[in-house]
């Protein structure tokens, strides 16, 4: 029992060592961006914060970004 236990959290390190060093390390290579109104494919796909769905349903109107939304 000891020894799944300890294998598994040895495991677990190397995975998050292993993303670490490879975000650390990555140029090119940047988080996405989850903000809604921020994202540039969620507002090609008319994809909003549910504030902003709100205001829309309710005035009719289509405004592009929510932010105060978080």
């Amino acid at each position: 029992m000891f020894k799944i236990f300890l294998l598994s959290i040895v495991l677990i390190t190397f995975v998050f060592l292993g993303l670490g060093v490879q975000t650390f390390f990555s140029k090119k290579k940047s988080f996405p961006q989850t903000r809604l109104s921020r994202n540039k494919e969620m507002r090609k796909r008319k994809i909003y914060c549910a504030e902003t769905q709100q205001k829309i349903i309710d005035k009719g109107i289509n405004s592009g970004g929510c932010d105060s939304c978080y």
